[in-house]
This record gives structure tokens, sequence and C-alpha cells, in this order.
């Protein structure tokens, strides 16, 4: 490779703008996953190393994704509902054409149900976590 090419390689952005962190901070609040999971999604944006370089760096966008994570923590507590009230495949039917309980499916729906709320205590303890003021 000829050192001309070199510039016309085109990575992901390094350099914060307003509008990118905005759009950062808005697709964190409304969704259950990972920062490095919207980075993968997203092509545009940055790895995750530089995004919390940028809230280091970045008093403003710093504050803006605080605000953000505890909005998702919204999220996570509605899906804790919406899993725990789900009661939909918790039996099946064997082969012997009997109704049983799915025990499997049980197990599942409680870790997610636990790790989306160790996820929230984690996030904002005082909040979702087994804070205790200690005088």
């Amino acid at each position: 490779m000829a050192l001309g090419d070199i510039k016309n390689i085109r990575g992901r952005p390094t350099i914060f703008t307003e509008q990118l962190g905005e759009e950062i901070c808005f697709a964190i609040a409304v969704s259950d996953k990972s920062l490095r999971a919207l980075c993968r999604e997203n092509s545009h944006w940055p790895n995750a190393n530089t995004i919390c370089e940028w809230r280091i760096k970045n008093k403003h966008f710093g504050e803006a994704y605080m605000r953000a994570k505890l909005q998702q923590i919204e999220v996570l507590v509605d899906e804790i509902l919406a899993i725990a009230d789900d009661a939909t495949q918790d039996n099946i039917l064997n082969s012997r054409g009997k109704i049983v309980v799915d025990h499997g499916h049980i197990s599942r729906s409680r870790l997610r149900i636990n790790t989306r709320k160790w996820l929230a205590a984690k996030l904002c303890p005082r909040l979702c976590g087994d804070y205790v003021r200690v005088p």
C-alpha cells in the first residue's frame, strides 16, 4: 500500500460533535443494550473507548451521558416487569400430551430479571440497589 492510499482509508470518528453526542445519549436512554453493542450496531459511531474518553474530556457530554444511563434504568425496569408478567411459555406440552411446567424457561426468565436488576443497581445504587446510608 502506498503512502497516498493511507489518506483514503476511513475509520470510525474520533472527533466529538454535539450532534453525535446527542445521538449517542438518546440511543442509550431508550435502549437496554450496552455501549459496546450500540457501537457495533452504529458503524458511524466511534468505539466505546473513544466515547468513554469523550465523557472524561467533555463535561457537558459526560453529564448528558449520565442522564441517559439513568433513563436507561427505566427501560430495564419496564423489561423486568414485562418478563415477570409474561407467563405464556411457563407451561409446555410434553411428549405424552400432558401440560407440564417448563422449568428451563422459568429459570431463564429469572436469570434475565436478575441480570437487569443487578445492572440497574450498579447504574443507580441509591434508587435500585441495596444502598444503606450510614450515619
